[in-house]
């Protein structure tokens, strides 16, 4: 046969996937300290650990006043990280306290609902309500579909014995679908399969014409023909297998993500009509000042 195919070059391996485990460990602790700083806003607390390891001392001899700048830096980085609010000093977080008291709201509602609160002004802060939308909340319900849809395939894909291939040299021919006993050519339900009885003549290659040429079909059966070709089938298998599970895996976080998009979002509109509540009752009840009338002497 003119065309050489190496079968095992269309093959996922599990041995492929083996230096992606190097780098995870590292990524994650990129990932870790970035979460660290977009909530904390600052590294304080690695800068010190770094600095006593080396024999570095944690306070100023003979000036209190620094000591007490010291103090309230990793006191305010503290605040930030537990209240994941972005006070800037102890004045702001003291003001972002008496709000949180004064409106009766629970520390831990405020600290998941810090995108959707406007923290510009300390004095009066104030919901930025466009965040949390409905046109905004109906997307991501929108998205939570989507995902379901991909990952809900998964599991049954999962289970197959068939892998997923292309022909090496031939980027344009259909994906077909090998197994150890036949090929087929539908991902789901295909009405025939290729079997090695089916590959011994033409006629009986002539239903498999309507998705390959008849010069490529015989390609394909030259695969049943080679002395491994089990063993890389279900090599292959695993592989593919692997790389799914992967793919649900990610798949599975986003859904995750997603509710818990939808869960804040839905947290931060309570808290805003908790918010109107009290501001309107509020001004129900502030006394008005009396008219010039009723302060008229008869």
């Amino acid at each position: 046969m003119s065309t050489s195919t190496n079968l095992a070059s269309s093959f996922w391996s599990v041995e492929n996937l083996a230096p992606v485990a190097g780098i995870v460990g590292p990524i994650l602790l990129v990932l870790l300290l970035c979460f660290i700083y977009r909530r904390a806003g600052s590294l304080y607390f690695l800068r010190d650990l770094i600095w006593r390891i080396f024999g570095g001392t944690t306070e100023f001899d003979q000036h209190s006043q620094l000591n007490r700048l010291r103090k309230e830096l990793r006191e305010i980085e503290f605040f930030r990280y537990e209240f994941n609010i972005p006070a800037n000093n102890l004045h702001e977080a003291s003001l972002a306290h008496r709000w949180i008291v004064d409106n009766g709201f629970a520390p831990g509602d405020v600290s998941r609902s810090r995108a959707y609160i406007d923290w510009s002004d300390f004095n009066a802060p104030k919901f930025a309500n466009a965040r949390f939308s409905r046109g905004r909340f109906k997307g991501f319900i929108i998205l939570l579909i989507v995902i379901f849809a991909m990952i809900a395939p998964l599991p049954m894909a999962n289970q197959s014995e068939y892998m997923m291939v292309r022909l090496k040299n031939d980027k344009e021919s259909p994906a077909f679908y090998l197994s150890q006993q036949d090929i087929k050519f539908e991902m789901w339900f295909p009405d025939e399969k290729l079997t090695v009885d089916q590959c011994r003549s033409s006629e009986s290659l002539a239903p498999f014409t309507r998705y390959m040429q008849e010069k490529k079909l015989d390609i394909i059966c030259s695969f049943f023909m080679q002395p491994d070709y089990a063993a890389q089938v279900e090599k292959g298998v695993k592989g593919q297998r692997a790389l799914l599970t992967g793919l649900a895996a990610i798949l599975f976080l986003g859904l995750l993500l997603t509710v818990l998009k939808l869960s804040r979002m839905e947290r931060a509109r309570d808290l805003y009509n908790s918010w109107q509540a009290k501001a309107a009752s509020r001004a129900a009840t502030a006394p008005t000042a009396p008219s010039p009338a009723d302060t008229a002497s008869v």
